[in-house]
């Protein structure tokens, strides 16, 4: 194979720049997000609902609970200022017995609980606990949204196995990865893109190149299974004469993006994810991640997603 070839045929930019100056790791992480850190940005760019909604479930329960005893901290700040003895039953013996008493009476005032053992008395008190009764109840409407809204937004749990391969296909070779649904919803009309990009120096600056590698199948009706995205190296290829040398030097990588109609929400979903130059396993062949069992039924095995055996090329 000569390690001369250019690997890219045509230019065009997917929208993630071709010019840059700098070393980076990859374009897209293998969790599918971007490999971008924003700078610059002001509390004004900020949308607070959207920012929640797309938080980890760690992060988001993480930030409920340390704004419940924040604003819970703040109120009960707020009534021992205003005096503990305008809090009938909240006296106690000691200084951090009150302090919790206030602390618990804010939690009841602004969760609507009111067990009675405590009661506000006096203008200000009761000002107090009237301003918090209300922010509880707007507060708890608008986490309920939230918890709605998480709950049902569509998104795409695709696996990707861990590693492309370079795998004997027909007469000759092909580049290929396998994806499963982590889910036992229904996604359908699935299709795949796949785009090669490759690294240039240009000038002392670095030039991104991208080119779509055609697929032998870019779309499957159904996913219950898994489903091979093969490329075949025709002479054609961009990969026809590359060595994993040639791809290093170059700091190759596959960027990937499924689409599929996710049949429970009605709802267009996606995934994305990417393989670097190094994610490439040269020589060998997938093995299958399903059989029948003895009631003639499909088993899918998603631990065994990234099962190869060495293959000649």
């Amino acid at each position: 194979m000569s390690s001369g070839a250019p690997l890219n045929r045509e230019q065009f930019d997917p929208g993630i720049t071709q010019s840059y100056t700098g070393e980076l790791r990859r374009i897209i992480n293998r969790d599918g997000t971007f490999n971008v850190r924003r700078k610059g940005w002001s509390l004004k760019d900020v949308h607070v609902y959207q920012l929640l909604l797309s938080l980890s479930w760690p992060a988001f329960m993480g930030l409920v609970l340390a704004l419940f005893i924040v604003v819970n901290a703040a109120f009960a700040g707020l009534y021992l200022a205003a005096g503990l003895e305008n809090l009938s039953g909240a006296q106690a013996s000691t200084r951090a017995e009150s302090v919790l008493n206030a602390f618990f009476f804010s939690v009841q005032t602004l969760t609507t609980v009111g067990y009675g053992t405590i009661s506000p008395k006096g203008v200000a008190a009761n000002a107090i606990a009237s301003v918090e009764a209300m922010m509880g109840v707007m507060g708890f409407a608008f986490a309920a949204g939230l918890l709605y809204g998480r709950f049902s937004r569509p998104s795409a749990r695709i696996l990707f196995s861990s590693k492309a391969i370079i795998a004997p296909f027909r007469d000759g070779r092909s580049v290929q990865f396998r994806i499963a649904n982590r889910r036992s919803n229904a996604i359908v009309n699935l299709e795949a893109t796949v785009l090669l990009m490759t690294v240039e120096s240009d000038g002392g600056h670095q030039k991104r190149s991208y080119v779509r590698l055609e697929l032998e199948r870019s779309n499957v009706y159904f996913l219950p299974l898994t489903w091979t995205i093969v490329h075949p190296i025709t002479e054609s290829s961009p990969l026809y004469t590359v060595t994993p040398e040639r791809l290093a030097e170059r700091s190759a990588e596959l960027l990937v993006l499924i689409n599929g109609f996710d049949d429970t929400f009605s709802q267009v979903v996606n995934a994305r994810t990417s393989y670097r130059w190094d994610e490439i396993l040269w020589g060998a062949r997938f093995t299958p991640a399903f059989h029948a069992d003895e009631r003639g039924e499909l088993v899918l095995d998603l631990g065994r997603i990234d099962d190869t055996v060495p293959a000649g090329l």
